[in-house]
């Protein structure tokens, strides 16, 4: 048993803390992340109908009802209308960098808005997405292949296309003895393969525990999805029934129909069922009765109203679990501007934050470096350029006109020629001419004084900040 006091304990531990670890400590795991893994298969989903294939299988079944592609559709078609710029490289050729980016957005086989509709729609449905660039050599329109064709002739590589590799086809993970991620295990039509991820762009939502199948954004929609699913089938059925349930009553005595030892009552009684089974609105819709049974349509205690009121429950409920619930305002005689107004921008700034941390920082972490790798020596670079898309939260020039009027007012924001740029970008506004900018009268700093008299004192820094306290007041 230890005699340390535990001063000495202490002491001890502060002195480990600061030593520093050795090549071993530093490279090598201990314990793992706790992801459930059996063999090249991940079993952190508890519902056995979402696991793998088949649990991607019934993701895309949902995205074929109307509601989830709704949902689906409010999420990706924001972000597919962001428009992308590049920036951010360092160094003498830095600008040439990013012009050579936006080139090969360009000048792939296919378009942009391709690959990003392929991506978001992927990540959101399934939880990830896989592609396997493909690069090109810019040599003009010398290459016979039309894919290999490029607008730029100056021998540099540049993307030819990005190929998705569909989700439906995984068939599980490989991981090294460390525990890395390596590889995607792929059921193509020549067998099993698999495809290195060294070599391609892995996008991942919600990967917990280093989950490499991600999270899908209909996950939280399963459940009212199931329940619309067969709402929609009650009344169907409801329907097809005239509202209610076909009964068959023997009105005598003398029909001993569920006597099972007289063949004639066992036949008579197989006739009705299958007539009630049968009975529905369609072109052959009928009955003939055999003589002491009477036939009657008794209304269930639940009518379509109910089922239409059920089916608006989990319409609501499929709508926010992916928080685009602002887009059944209007459908019902209740609801709030102001609350679809917050709930809308709520979604934005969600849509802003997986377009730009999971789609953007995933490209400029394994993809350009891998663009400029394959033509390294060709730009003098100390920081590589990266892809970012616009905010999707832009003001309107009725938002922007009183507070923008106010700030400059109160001299917290100056006219100038980048805030009349940024003004018209927001207005979608033509350019103004050189002649009138250069005509244009400029804004005075202050007000003009007469001949011999003293210069204004300047503000001091509390006057200063109770400026931008006002104007913060006023936005």
């Amino acid at each position: 048993m230890s005699t340390r006091t535990k001063d000495q304990v202490k002491k001890a531990a502060t002195g480990m803390l600061r030593r520093p670890l050795t090549y071993s400590e530093a490279v090598t795991q201990i314990g793992t992340t706790g992801l459930k893994r059996v063999g090249p298969y991940i079993r952190e989903e508890y519902l056995r109908e979402l696991q793998g294939r088949q649990g991607r299988a019934k993701y895309r079944e949902m995205y074929a009802n109307d509601v989830v592609r709704r949902a689906v559709r409010a999420i990706k078609l924001p972000m597919l209308a962001a428009s992308w710029n590049v920036e951010g490289a360092e160094g003498p050729d830095a600008e040439a960098a990013q012009d050579f980016v936006l080139q090969c957005i360009d000048d792939m086989s296919h378009t942009w808005f391709e690959f990003m509709d392929e991506t978001i729609t992927g990540t959101t449905v399934y939880g990830a997405s896989v592609f396997q660039p493909l690069y090109k050599r810019r040599r003009g329109q010398q290459p016979k292949e039309i894919y290999l064709q490029s607008d730029h002739d100056d021998g540099l590589w540049g993307w030819e296309s990005f190929s998705p590799r569909g989700q439906e086809t995984w068939e599980g993970w490989v991981w090294d003895e460390a525990g890395r991620l390596i590889a995607l295990r792929q059921m193509t039509e020549t067998g099993l393969v698999e495809v290195p991820l060294y070599r391609c762009v892995h996008f991942v939502n919600e990967g917990k525990m280093g989950d490499p199948n991600g999270e899908s954004m209909l996950r939280a929609a399963y459940e009212p999805w199931y329940g619309l699913r067969h709402a929609d089938t009650w009344i169907g059925i409801l329907i097809e029934r005239m509202g209610g349930v076909p009964i068959a009553k023997v009105n005598t005595a003398d029909l001993p129909v569920f006597d099972p030892s007289d063949p004639d009552m066992v036949a008579l009684r197989a006739y009705v069922e299958n007539g009630l089974t049968a009975f529905r609105l369609d072109e052959q819709m009928g009955a003939f009765l055999p003589f002491g049974i009477d036939f009657e349509i008794t209304k269930p205690p639940i009518n379509i109203a109910d089922i239409e009121s059920y089916i608006r429950l989990c319409s609501w409920r499929i709508l926010g679990s992916v928080l685009a619930q602002f887009l059944e305002l209007g459908q019902a005689p209740q609801g709030s501007y102001s609350k679809s107004q917050s709930d809308k921008e709520f979604f934005l700034l969600a849509e802003e934050a997986f377009l730009q941390r999971m789609v953007a920082e995933t490209l400029n972490r394994q993809e350009i470096p891998r663009l400029f790798g394959m033509n390294a020596g060709s730009f003098r670079l100390t920081k590589l350029p990266r892809l970012v898309p616009s905010d999707m939260q832009v003001p309107t020039l009725a938002e922007l006109a009183e507070p923008l009027s106010k700030l400059v007012q109160f001299g917290v924001v100056q006219p100038g020629p980048k805030l009349q740029e940024y003004v018209r970008g927001v207005g979608d506004l033509p350019e103004e001419e050189e002649e009138a900018m250069e005509e244009a009268p400029t804004m005075p700093a202050g007000p003009a004084r007469e001949e011999g008299e003293e210069p204004a004192e300047e503000a001091s820094p509390a006057e200063e900040t109770a400026k931008h306290y006002v104007a913060a007041d006023l936005l």
